[in-house]
């Protein structure tokens, strides 16, 4: 569940988007708390320490963008979302994942939130009370929390990537294969071929020659790059 915070000194505003989130993304998004001023804002934040912020700009007394350099540090994926385009340069100088322009549609939310949850990613992977790091996946049904020692491969497939995880289907998500190299290298993946990154703990076989690939837990086979070989049996033998 991603817990989210709203600011828009219009009450309407904050209504309309808190009915948008209700109405898709209930089973994955939760609004905690909302402000409709901005001098309470940080405060707010402090108290429930979001990992979404949904911002309005254009506010008596600080706004939006003033308000956020006003932040040392941020451990929450920013979204601005105002009436006024002329922001938008400045905006994204304060590092927000997006930039949504009233009357916000509801494919423009979901992509918004899709990037929010890229940005969590990279600031630190959620853990639950066993210790399973998990990787939120945005899918069309809402946010998939996947334990990613489960995640036995990811495929590219042009600008979308396919998950293959143990005991569920295959998921199919709107992102290209290097975000998600980014994310997980650091948790023993190993992209081994230009269309295939792979849970080295997953890899049970590795069969060398003219045709090289490997065979992982789930019986799938899968080429193994030459240029890459090395490396890849580095990383494997490294564990």
């Amino acid at each position: 569940m991603i817990n989210c915070v709203i600011i828009d000194d219009e009450q309407q505003g904050i209504d309309t988007l808190t009915a948008m989130l209700n109405a898709k993304f209930s089973d994955s998004v939760a609004v905690l708390a909302a402000a409709t001023d901005s001098r309470k804002a940080a405060a707010l934040i402090a108290q429930h320490n979001p990992q979404v912020v949904f911002m309005d700009i254009e506010m008596p007394h600080v706004n939006g963008i003033q308000l956020m350099h006003s932040f040392a540090e941020r451990n929450f994926a920013l979204i601005f979302t105002t009436a006024h385009d002329k922001y938008a340069l400045q905006a994204f100088k304060t590092d927000a994942v997006d930039y949504l322009l009233k009357p916000i549609s509801m494919d423009e939310l979901t992509d918004a939130l899709e990037r929010a949850t890229l940005r969590l990613q990279q600031l630190a992977p959620l853990a639950n009370k066993a210790g399973n790091q998990k990787l939120l996946l945005p899918t069309i049904n809402g946010l998939l929390a996947a334990n990613i020692s489960d995640i036995i491969r990811v495929e590219s497939s042009s600008n979308y990537c396919n998950f293959h995880i143990a005991g569920k289907p295959k998921i199919v998500v709107s992102k290209t294969l290097k975000e998600y190299e980014e994310i997980l290298t650091p948790h023993n993946f190993f992209r081994i071929h230009q269309s295939h990154l792979v849970n080295l703990h997953h890899v049970e076989y590795f069969h060398p020659g003219q045709e090289e690939y490997v065979i992982l837990t789930n019986g799938e086979q899968v080429e193994v790059s030459r240029r890459r070989k090395v490396e890849f049996l580095q990383r494997l033998s490294g564990l």
